[in-house]
């Protein structure tokens, strides 16, 4: 998992894979002033990023005065995490919550189960808004910000649900490296952060009209594109371990000699 200052700071909690925030009250006017204050900060980050937006303007939408964001956040920095943790806290939990139902199968989750409890949420999320919906402005914003904000936001929003997907991968592919699956599930979610960022236009480009939405054929799409990239890593470990084992073989040969 990559470090960061963010796990040992007083808003990481190791347990939750989350932000615990900076302070304030979460009941009664204080946590609506906290809401109001996100959901201004939401709507500014994903339009104009986090270097376009300033306090003046996240104060102003929201109708707060800096001391209320410095109180519930701490600084701007904490309050893009909180905002990014806030939108994909409740994806990250029906993930864990379908993986849970697929491992409860007799036989346990089959690897299509994994792929499909790992992008499904996403794309219900995605669907969930219009054409223009915060989300993929703000996965946009993310990836392409300055500043680092992937490897800073990994851990926060993804660590533990990471860690319970590679364990359901190494169950679901025995046979496969723990290395290869690792890097499977980073090509996975390779595949959702260009879904979010490219969805709409390849559907478009497609033919399909503006705004129209398949959920089912969408997440069948790359359930089967994940689930065939998965199968051949733990193909691509079977040569290794023969070279690996061929060249144990000729080094006593040499050594006979």
């Amino acid at each position: 998992m990559i470090q960061t200052s963010y796990e040992s700071g007083p808003g990481w909690d190791p347990l939750e894979g989350a932000l615990t925030g900076a302070g304030g009250s979460t009941t009664g006017p204080g946590r609506a002033t906290r809401e109001r204050i996100l959901d201004a900060a939401e709507r500014l980050f994903a339009e104009y990023g986090f270097a376009g937006t300033s306090h003046r303007q996240i104060t102003a939408e929201a109708g707060v005065n800096l001391a209320a964001v410095n109180y519930h956040f701490g600084s701007k920095e904490e309050l893009f995490l909180h905002v990014v943790q806030r939108r994909l806290k409740p994806v990250n939990e029906r993930r864990l919550e379908m993986l849970e139902e697929a491992e409860q199968q007799p036989g346990g989750a089959r690897l299509e189960d994994v792929a499909r409890a790992f992008v499904e949420p996403v794309v219900e999320a995605r669907h969930a808004e219009d054409e223009f919906g915060v989300l993929p402005k703000l996965m946009a914003r993310v990836v392409g910000e300055p500043g680092g904000w992937t490897e800073r936001l990994l851990p926060v929003v993804f660590a533990g649900v990471a860690a319970r997907f590679l364990g359901a991968l190494e169950r679901a592919l025995p046979e496969a490296r723990r290395e290869d699956l690792l890097w499977g599930l980073v090509f996975s979610a390779g595949v959702l952060s260009h879904y979010l960022l490219l969805g709409d236009l390849v559907r478009r480009a497609a033919g399909g009209a503006a705004g129209e939405q398949d959920t089912e054929a969408t997440v069948e799409r790359m359930v089967r594109y994940i689930t065939a990239g998965l199968k051949a890593q733990r193909l691509a470990a079977a040569p290794a371990a023969k070279r690996k084992a061929a060249g144990r073989r000729g080094a006593g040969g040499r050594k006979r000699k």
